[in-house]
């Protein structure tokens, strides 16, 4: 709480000579007006509070210093401003005194000096010496402790540091005390929890205790922000005192803790007892002592160097126990790997002979499958092929029939000329006709030929669909590529004629009569050109979805040579093959045509076919406009 006093007192030096004076006030803030006898009015500020460079008088020791003439009198009006001091007491003394008193001959300082430096030293070496132990083994219980004993080495330094780094802005040190010391109880705190394995050993008490210590941070914080004028500073009492018995509350806890460990024999518990023990002693005696003996204030700082050394060596010792806890655990890790790695091993053993099984039984099915499969595929072949020789022989038939009926008609008609040339014949001369008998043997002549003729037509259809049925030799011979393809664009026609009389496709041809004669396997060329031609018919011939014209389905045969290839195209005007099928269309089994109707083999054959003989065959297609397949062929 902050306290603020206003004084009015007069000095008079009945002496017959100047007398300098202090007027001592170790507090926060000293303003001080002294009205001399002769009027005149000076002024001085000081307190612990105030930049080094504003200050008046003793600026260490905060003594502000006047001089008085002889048998004069002088009027001094202070205002005191202080924090937690509620009492104030005017001190005065001879200058010459103080000075020698605190600047010369206090040889009390010098050795504060010369114990607080020792002691920073002493815990900074401690500091690096637990940061180096935590760096090995990684356990947070040293990184707490030398965390502890750097802040305890900065709050022993704190009037040295006030002198290098905060003469010009001291507000900042009046709550570093309070902001250390809140820390350092913390954190001794934490490091008593991990030294005793508290979580481990008190579970619900190590979280009780972590609540108690998280509250008394924040008790702390809240004093210390009354500094800054965050909080109001008539809450530092009560906060003061809650501070307190939250302290008070986690010494006894320790205290219990470590008894309750003693008799359970716990190696670290014995070590503790011995590091803090004195220094527990001291610090009780310092809160209970109103007004300690400076001695009592000399074996604080022994116990403390105690207590570290003690701490530090327990923590040491502990540090051997650690490595040697973690060589353990490693052997045991280890050996629980080698286990587990056995253990995985055999496992894996057994899921390989399982999987072999698996493999073999899945293998002898696919086998199965295999077979299966090859039989269907082969059978589906075997219709692909007798589907397409149903359809050359209808073909065929329906070619054969006209020269037949030509033969058979004008055989009949010679039959009935060589009757009636008999029966002329028969009669007596006189009553034959001569010229009748001529002209009847003119008209059998001509039947002969034409008989002759047809015959001959009828013998080259058969012929050709023998060399179609017979079985490919694979040997190329030179074909003429328009004359192949003009015959079986006929066959592939009348064999749809032949199942479906009512079948009417517009047939529009183009042979590049320069190509002459190349090098093929006819029959197997015949095979292709005989399934496009089919393919196209049926394209043609499907009712209207789209917007093409259906009036007229027309297919397009066109035959050209393009360099060293000679390009074979067939196109109608059906509805066109989608995007998503596109790239499907010369797999095997893969058809558009509803099932019953196609297998799927004829355009997979044909690919593979032209391919055979070097060549490259394609479709181009636009949904609502028809396709044309084309095919290429090397003419060397």
């Amino acid at each position: 709480m902050s306290y603020d006093s206003k004084l009015r007192y007069k000095i008079k030096n009945n002496l017959d000579k100047p007398i300098s004076i202090t007027i001592a006030e170790d507090i926060q803030k000293v303003d001080a007006y002294v009205l001399e006898a002769d009027g005149k009015w000076n002024h001085y500020v000081t307190g612990s509070s105030i930049p080094w460079s504003k200050r008046d008088g003793l600026k260490r020791i905060t003594h502000l210093t006047h001089t008085i003439s002889s048998n004069s009198e002088i009027t001094i009006y202070e205002r005191n401003v202080a924090i937690g001091i509620s009492e104030f007491e005017v001190c005065i003394g001879i200058k010459d005194n103080v000075v020698l008193e605190n600047y010369i001959e206090n040889d009390k300082f010098y050795l504060a000096v010369v114990s607080t430096s020792l002691l920073s030293g002493f815990l900074l070496f401690a500091f690096i010496f637990n940061i180096f132990f935590f760096y090995i083994v990684r356990e947070k219980v040293y990184l707490y402790y030398g965390i502890m004993l750097l802040l305890g080495a900065i709050l022993s330094l704190q009037d040295q540091l006030f002198h290098l780094f905060f003469r010009e802005n001291p507000g900042f040190l009046i709550p570093m005390p309070l902001i250390l010391l809140g820390l350092i109880i913390s954190l001794f705190l934490m490091t008593f929890l991990m030294f005793l394995n508290v979580a481990k050993n008190y579970p619900k008490w190590n979280k009780v205790l972590l609540i108690v210590n998280t509250t008394l941070i924040l008790i702390i914080g809240a004093v210390i922000s009354t500094f800054f004028s965050i909080l109001p500073f008539r809450y530092v009492g009560v906060l003061d005192n809650i501070a307190t018995g939250l302290v008070l509350f986690l010494t006894v806890s320790i205290i219990v803790i470590i008894i309750v460990d003693l008799f359970k024999k716990r190696r670290f518990a014995r070590l503790l007892t011995i590091a803090i023990f004195p220094l527990l002693l001291i610090l009780i005696s310092l809160f209970l002592w109103k007004r300690p003996p400076p001695l009592l204030a000399d074996f604080f700082f022994i116990t403390i160097y105690w207590a570290v050394i003690v701490m530090s060596w327990s923590l040491f010792d502990r540090f051997k126990f650690v490595l040697n806890e973690n060589a353990l655990q490693a052997l045991e890790k280890e050996r629980m790997a080698r286990e587990k790695e056995e253990e995985r091993n055999q496992l894996i053993a057994a899921q390989k002979d399982e999987l072999e099984k698996q493999v073999e039984d899945r293998t002898a099915e696919l086998s199965r499958s295999i077979i299966e499969l090859r039989q269907t595929q082969t059978q589906l072949i075997q219709s692909e092929k007798m589907a397409s020789l149903g359809e050359l022989t209808a073909g065929i038939a329906h070619e054969i029939q006209n020269p037949l009926n030509f033969v058979n008609n004008f055989s009949d008609v010679n039959t009935e000329l060589i009757e009636e040339l008999k029966s002329q014949k028969s009669k007596v001369k006189n009553e034959r006709d001569e010229e009748l008998e001529n002209e009847i043997l003119n008209d059998i002549a001509e039947n002969e030929q034409k008989i002759n003729h047809h015959g001959k037509r009828a013998d080259a259809i058969v012929k050709g669909m023998l060399q179609h049925s017979r079985a490919s030799s694979g040997k190329k011979e030179l074909t003429d590529i328009n004359a192949l393809a003009n015959e079986y664009l006929r066959l592939a026609y009348q064999g749809l004629r032949a199942k479906d009389p009512s079948f009417n496709v517009t047939i529009q041809t183009d042979f590049d009569e320069s190509i002459g004669m190349i090098a093929m396997v006819p029959q197997d060329i015949g095979r292709v050109l005989l399934n496009l031609y089919s393919n196209a018919f049926y394209a043609a011939s499907l009712p209207s979805k789209g917007g093409y014209n259906k009036n007229n389905p027309t297919v397009w045969v066109k035959t050209k040579k393009e360099d060293n290839k000679v390009v074979v195209s067939v196109r109608d005007n059906g509805p066109g093959i989608s995007k998503n099928i596109v790239a499907k269309i010369f797999q095997p089994f893969f058809t558009t045509k509803p099932t019953g109707q196609g297998t799927g083999l004829g355009l997979s054959l044909s690919y593979d076919i032209i391919k055979a003989h070097g060549g490259e065959l394609k479709v181009e297609t636009k949904e609502g406009e028809g396709s044309v397949f084309i095919i290429k062929l090397s003419v060397a």
